[in-house]
């Protein structure tokens, strides 16, 4: 797999286009928020942030104090142009989540699409020790990550906003390429893990309180598109949500 600085230095902003535009991302974003719930006052490190596109978020839905961390630093570029010209007072850094030192105590970490770039079990407890160094006592970690029970024995996702073109399976895992819709289209490479090393790894790290959470789609998305038009979401559904407590 190419190493995920590489990827997302290259795509660049083409990840900004499909962001605001992919059915999925809907579904992504209300699934998260449902999962995070209230943000006053919160203290909140989003790991592998890319952009910022949640991590505004999270900042304008009431979060007191945000911190976005990506390994690319093509990402943090573009994260820092947004906070240039729309100042949300957000602080964001290059950083390897695998070697991510305690940065401060936050009450909530997120993290979208970054477990699924562990390259090894290791890696993966990593990114989960490192997530439970920088929570505080009660913290949660509120993760989405790709579905371990998503096949291509069912309907792809392409009218989501991409296509998942290959999953070749490895021990614990399977080796995936998928293809994004922009302009012009770009592909990115991930692991699609099993639940057991996850919730191995988690445990190692110190989570002894977790759960998966199955993805949503907002009532108002379901209005605009329909219930047919989700039913491929809800049958083969590419994400899941994974609740932490510290």
């Amino acid at each position: 797999m190419t190493e995920p600085s590489a990827q997302y230095d290259h795509i660049g902003s083409k990840y900004d286009e499909y962001a605001r535009a992919a059915a999925l991302k809907w579904a992504e974003r209300y699934t998260l928020f449902r999962m995070v719930g209230a943000l006053e006052c919160k203290r909140v490190l989003d790991v592998a942030c890319g952009f910022g596109f949640y991590t505004r978020l999270l900042k304008q839905r009431g979060a007191a104090h945000v911190i976005g961390v990506d390994i690319s630093p093509e990402m943090i570029r573009l994260a820092h142009q947004y906070e240039q010209a729309e100042p949300l007072d957000i602080t964001y850094h290059v950083g390897d989540a695998v070697s991510l030192p305690p940065l401060a105590s936050f009450d909530l970490v997120t993290a979208v699409h970054l477990l699924t770039y562990a390259t090894s079990k290791e890696q993966m407890l990593g990114m989960f020790r490192n997530v439970y160094a920088n929570l505080v006592t009660g913290g949660r970690f509120i993760a989405v990550t790709n579905n371990p029970s998503f096949t291509l024995s069912k309907p792809n996702c392409t009218k989501y906003g991409l296509t998942v073109l290959r999953l070749e399976a490895e021990e614990d895992r399977y080796a995936c390429e998928a293809e994004f819709i922009a302009t012009p289209p770009f592909r990115v490479q991930w692991y699609q893990w099993h639940k057991a090393p996850y919730e191995w790894a988690l445990q190692q790290a110190g989570f002894e309180d977790f759960a998966w959470y199955a993805s949503e789609v907002a009532p108002e998305d379901v209005a605009l598109r329909g219930e047919t038009y989700w039913s491929d979401f809800y049958d083969n559904c590419p994400i899941i949500g994974l609740i932490c407590q510290k």
